[in-house]
């Protein structure tokens, strides 16, 4: 009867873990990712970082979700405006770009916070480095100007 019992917990055990054992986690990751950016669409920011922390679980070498959850922490200060968030949302890109230092997307994204905080001087390394990396952005002159500000000797 006891063998029976062991048995029983090993098949039900093996099957639990079969469903979660069987698709890559890498593809598990992408999937949260995407259904973190239909949340964003819809802007519920809560429930797109809650499914870009669980990507991040499964795939902690992952820009782009660092990169997401940067965008959702981005939003959430503009209708709070708390300093924690804006420190998070910094956080994030610096993360992105820590994982991926050819990620040009964070780059600007980082970039355009910093610049939209008065620190041009910060920001302009990162758009210079992200044009480096996407010299056909279709921002270019709006990157290059802020360059240039950012260069600006006081």
């Amino acid at each position: 009867m006891r063998k029976t019992a062991i048995v029983a917990a090993l098949v039900v055990w093996a099957l639990l873990g079969c469903g979660q054992q069987t698709q890559d986690p890498g593809k598990q990751a992408m999937a949260l990712i995407e259904k973190g950016a239909e949340h964003f669409k819809k802007k519920e920011y809560d429930l797109a970082l809650e499914s870009y922390k669980k990507a991040l679980e499964l795939n902690p070498k992952s820009a782009v979700a660092y990169n997401m959850m940067g965008m959702a922490y981005r939003f959430k200060f503009e209708q709070s405006r708390s300093q924690e968030l804006k420190n998070q949302e910094i956080a994030a890109f610096a993360k992105a770009i820590e994982i991926d230092p050819t990620y040009w997307v964070a780059m600007i994204n980082l970039g355009v916070t910093y610049y939209h905080q008065g620190d041009k001087a910060k920001a302009a390394p990162l758009f210079k480095k992200a044009m480096e990396l996407k010299p056909d952005h279709p921002e270019k002159g709006e990157m290059e100007k802020r360059i240039a500000e950012g260069e600006k000797k006081p």
